[in-house]
């Protein structure tokens, strides 16, 4: 648990404190509707049979908040297709820029990747 505690603290400081310029972005996905989905390339990070990767997601248009774009940190199970949120950041600039508006830091269930999906084309990247 100290463990986990201190991967949370060194996360958070470094991206409360890093534009997204900083990351290396790769477009894996845009939606009709104009969404785009990212992957930090450097963030994909095997740890026994999980994968860990952050995501930033650029939205087509401003959400009900006023943010215009999320950096969100992922953990994978390739083998049974699940995944987990683990930090979440909201930004109300494009791109993952500024300070975030929203930090979430409360870690999800295992959540079930499903066919068809935008999940299902990220988790396949990451995984592959």
């Amino acid at each position: 648990m100290k463990k986990l505690l201190i991967f949370f603290i060194f996360l958070f400081s470094g991206i409360s404190n890093a534009s997204s310029s900083e990351f290396e972005w790769e477009q894996i996905l845009k939606t009709d509707e104009g969404n785009i989905f990212f992957i930090d390339k450097n963030s994909i990070n095997q740890k026994g049979d999980k994968i860990f990767f952050i995501k930033m997601h650029e939205y087509s248009d401003f959400n009900d908040y006023g943010e215009k774009s999320s950096i969100i940190h992922h953990e994978v199970d390739c083998k049974n297709l699940k995944f987990k949120y683990l930090t979440d950041f909201y930004f109300k600039l494009p791109m993952g820029e500024g300070e975030p508006s929203f930090v979430g830091n409360e870690e999800s269930e295992w959540i079930e990747v499903k066919d068809d999906t935008i999940l299902k084309v990220l988790v396949s990247y990451v995984c592959n």
